[in-house]
Parts: structure tokens; sequence; C-alpha cells
């Protein structure tokens, strides 16, 4: 796949989940452009999530890291890479935030077949075996829920 197809994708599925978010019960506060994409200089806004949302009611905030992958790799969902994964473990530790990472899987980046919604720490690995998330699969069409610290 080209990079500009995956840059493409990335940006597909992530307009497609922040319509997912009912803007009468939560704001984006953040949403990264990851402009590493387009210079070759590490931007440390981009060690952050895609994401970052409040929950307007009770004004709680969260982060979301949005992947879109069209099929496993060598069995495994291989969602990040593993200095990805400790960036984004340091920036849910220092900012004492929730974190979870939100996966569209198959079909369509902007019309996903099939959708994960994995707290951060249950994502300990950059590759994750069906095992390990197929329990947080949520329906991808239905809209996002937050309660007591978990979105759902």
């Amino acid at each position: 796949m080209k990079e500009d197809e995956s840059v493409e994708k990335g940006n597909d599925f992530e307009k497609y989940v922040v319509n997912l978010f009912d803007n009468k019960y939560f704001s984006i506060v953040q949403w990264s452009t990851d402009t590493t994409r387009k210079h070759d200089r590490f931007v440390e806004s981009d060690a952050g999530p895609d994401l970052i949302v409040r929950y307007l009611p009770k004004d709680e905030i969260f982060c979301v890291e949005c992947k879109f992958r069209s099929c496993l790799f060598e069995g495994k969902l291989q969602w990040s890479d593993p200095q990805q994964l400790k960036r984004y473990q340091g920036f849910a530790r220092e900012k004492k935030l929730p974190f979870f990472v939100v996966i569209g899987f198959g079909g369509d980046s902007s019309y996903p077949e099939r959708m994960f919604c994995i707290p951060l720490e249950e994502a300990k690995y950059p590759g994750l075996f069906p095992e390990a998330f197929k329990k947080f699969e949520r329906n991808p069409c239905k809209p996002f829920f937050w309660k007591n610290g978990v979105l759902k």
C-alpha cells in the first residue's frame, strides 16, 4: 500500500470514529494532524493520541487512538510499533487520562465491518492475538457511550 493511501485510510477512519461521538454529549478537545507524515522532524504533539475527547455531562476527558486494519498479519492485529506503544503509554501516564485504542477492522476505512475499543492497558503489545482483543468488540455503527471511565 502506498503511503498516501495509508494516510487517506487513517484520515477516513478518524472521521468515521469522530462521527460516532454525539456532539450533545462529547466535544473534541484535540484532533492531532499527524504532521510527521509531512515532515522529516519528530513533532512532540504527534506522540499523543489522535483524539482527546471530553464527555460534557461530567466534564471527563479521555484519549482515543484510531487505527484501521484490513486484515491480521501473521495471526495478529498489528496496531502499532514498539516505540509508538511506549509513547502512548507515557502520554497516558503523564496526563493521567484514560486511553482507548479504537480499531476498525475489515471492510472500508470509512465504514469498517468490525470495531474494537480496547483500553490501552489491555493493548500491551504492538501486535495482538484475537483472544486479547475480541472481548472489546462493539457495533461499528453504534454511537459511543461513556460511563464510569469506560468507553463503549
